[in-house]
């Protein structure tokens, strides 16, 4: 009997204290709880132990704030977790960068208010526990770890053209950024298309890549069991104003969110991006890394759909190129577009001229995710495209 009681009460979410229905997506961060101290004896090196019989895994990237490590547990198995570690304190301290990663915790954590019965945080990745160091300050932060790559990695292949496999990661991020935003009047300040990770669930998936077009395009993308999730909420904040639910923004001011320093390279970023939203810097990324691409011919309505919306927002039309392969789209091209189309050296310059042609001439920088996701399904009808549905299972 007791060993059940241990049990039930470690299945109740950490944040929102309801008791776990458990599934195949209930991540392992949903029980952490707010805080854990590391062990006197703990060091940065791999398989040091952290606390709670956690301890540091492979090294998974480095920064310059620090670096993210997977962690393991005491069996040495994966523990569902990454721990995003600080360097040099002192020096974070004074460029800021010590309160962006308070203030990634202490949003990310209002963000679990938003988890489902089963611990499923859908559209964002999951935040745990804060990391206090041996004489109680910040250290890190443990994370949901993703089964997935970044959205950006397809994009690095040229021939990558899965209009679906966008479209539905265009979908998930803005019904994550609504509901984020109606419940507890959430808004990423940083939101591009690096910010977006996939997540695929064990159980709903079927194969993880099907190849069966890389002779004419890349490859397309299986979406079954596809979730995306929006990460890095150091740039976040919270505007009381546009919430809609009271019980959750209440719950949510338990986690206090510094402020930013007065004299900080965080305020002058806000500055330069101010009256430009979520929505319009995501859109902006997608038109970036989705510029000089050969579409299918079969995908032109999709592909119109994809590009009205980014001009909408954005104020950037971009050109579509359509055919039967990829050579055979390239052909097309004038000398020009090839010289900057994406996989160029010279591509970096037509980035840059999009990115300021968006920012002088914006089409609609103030949009909402919500007016976005309303603007999207007037272009589907328009276009004749189906409802959407997503293949991706919220439930």
């Amino acid at each position: 009997m007791p060993s059940q009681q241990a049990a039930a009460k470690s299945m109740v979410d950490g944040v929102t204290q309801r008791d776990i229905k458990s599934s195949v997506r209930t991540p392992n961060t949903a029980t952490d709880p707010d805080e854990v101290q590391v062990l006197p004896e703990f060091n940065e090196e791999s398989g040091s132990i952290l606390a709670n019989g956690w301890k540091l895994g492979k090294q998974l990237g480095e920064g310059m704030q620090g670096a993210v490590y997977a962690l393991e547990g005491k069996d040495g198995k994966d523990a569902g977790r990454v721990l995003k570690l600080l360097h040099h304190k002192l020096k974070a301290k004074v460029t800021g960068d010590l309160v962006l990663l308070e203030r990634e915790w202490a949003i990310g954590r209002k963000l679990n208010l938003l988890n489902e019965d089963d611990g499923f945080l859908q559209g964002f990745m999951q935040t745990g526990s804060k990391v206090l160091d041996k004489d109680g300050s910040l250290l890190g932060i443990i994370l949901e770890k993703l089964n997935g790559k970044g959205a950006m990695d397809r994009f690095d292949d040229a021939k990558f053209n899965d209009i679906d496999y966008i479209l539905e990661m265009v979908k998930q991020a803005l019904e994550a950024l609504d509901r984020a935003r109606n419940a507890i009047g959430f808004r990423h300040g940083d939101m591009h298309i690096r910010n977006v990770m996939e997540h695929r669930i064990e159980g709903e998936a079927g194969d993880a890549e099907t190849d069966s077009d890389e002779v004419r395009f890349g490859s397309s993308v299986d979406l079954r069991g596809l979730h995306f999730k929006i990460i890095d909420y150091g740039h976040a904040a919270i505007d009381k104003q546009a919430s809609q639910d009271y019980e959750k923004l209440r719950k949510a001011g338990k986690y206090e969110t510094p402020a930013p320093p007065a004299i900080s390279p965080e305020n002058l970023y806000r500055a330069v991006f101010d009256k430009r939203e979520d929505v319009w810097r995501f859109m902006r990324s997608i038109g970036q890394a989705a510029e000089g691409r050969v579409w299918h011919e079969e995908d032109k309505p999709k592909v119109k759909l994809l590009l009205s919306t980014i001009r909408k927002t954005t104020g950037y039309k971009h050109k579509a190129h359509f055919a039967r392969s990829n050579e055979s789209g390239e052909r097309r091209k004038s000398f020009f577009e090839q010289l900057m189309s994406v996989g160029s050296q010279f591509f970096i310059f037509k980035w840059l001229h999009i990115m300021l042609h968006a920012y002088f001439f914006p089409g609609h920088p103030t949009m909402t995710p919500k007016e976005a996701l309303q603007y999207m399904k007037r272009k589907r009808a328009e276009l004749g495209i189906e409802d959407w549905e997503s293949p991706a299972p919220s439930s």
